[in-house]
């Protein structure tokens, strides 16, 4: 089983972070993931200081992790398994970003899958109000064209797509309805998790939080450690 997990860095807001990352993270050692994460929850409750952190986030976060040392080894250990992450990220130039600019990672999820006609995705897994404040979120592919073309927003913003353009819209409960029968029909659907209850999305966090460090602020050493392993990485800028 294949499971693909969302998340982002940074904000939509003017102010605030210059630079908005959403990642995409498919893989199938969802256990071997859970393992690592769990191990580096133990590390962190063998000290005051540590235990005290985890205590008041209630969750493992990139953001001011309290041990630099057990945040890198933990990256290497997330570094030596198996799976896809994706990212795209926007330069916010002081405006606000459209929330409904999160879609464009959908672009990356349909890719990951038409790279192997015969993958399928059994549960596709987004941090808690990825999308909105509901449980469970669906798209339908609108339009897929095989020749690689510029995508633009209604800003004006654009950037390459390897296979071509993808377009995805929302359904509707009574939409899906409709749409849900019909095998020529291409439809994600995303359901929302805490991520405090969700190793993976834990993990995904330290990723994102990874190459964001290095989107934002040209930082690369965690990056780095992520990158050069058996994690296959592919980045992307809208511009």
């Amino acid at each position: 089983m294949e499971f693909a997990y969302l998340d982002e860095s940074g904000d939509l807001g003017p102010n605030g972070s210059r630079n908005l990352v959403l990642t995409l993270m498919c893989t199938r050692k969802k256990k071997e993931i859970s393992r690592v994460i769990r191990d580096a929850k133990k590390r962190l409750l063998d000290h005051n200081k540590t235990a005290r952190w985890l205590s008041r986030k209630g969750e493992i976060k990139f953001y001011s992790f309290p041990d630099k040392d057990l945040l890198k080894r933990t990256l290497r250990k997330l570094a030596d398994i198996e799976m896809n992450v994706y990212f795209i990220f926007f330069e916010k130039d002081g405006t606000a970003i459209n929330a409904d600019i999160k879609q464009t990672i959908l672009t990356h999820l349909f890719r990951h899958i038409m790279k192997k006609p015969d993958r399928t995705i059994d549960k596709v897994i987004a941090d808690l109000s990825f999308f909105n404040k509901e449980k469970l979120n669906r798209f339908i592919l609108q339009s897929y064209t095989s020749k690689p073309v510029k995508l633009k927003n209604d800003k004006g913003l654009e950037f390459d797509a390897e296979y071509g353009k993808v377009t995805f819209s929302r359904l509707s409960a009574e939409e899906f309805e409709k749409a849900k029968d019909d095998i020529s029909n291409t439809i994600v659907e995303i359901e929302h998790y805490n991520s405090r209850l969700s190793d993976e999305l834990q993990a995904l966090d330290l990723i994102s939080g990874s190459i964001f460090a290095f989107v934002e602020h040209g930082n690369k050493e965690y990056f780095d450690l992520i990158s050069k392993s058996k994690v296959k990485i592919d980045g992307v800028k809208f511009q």
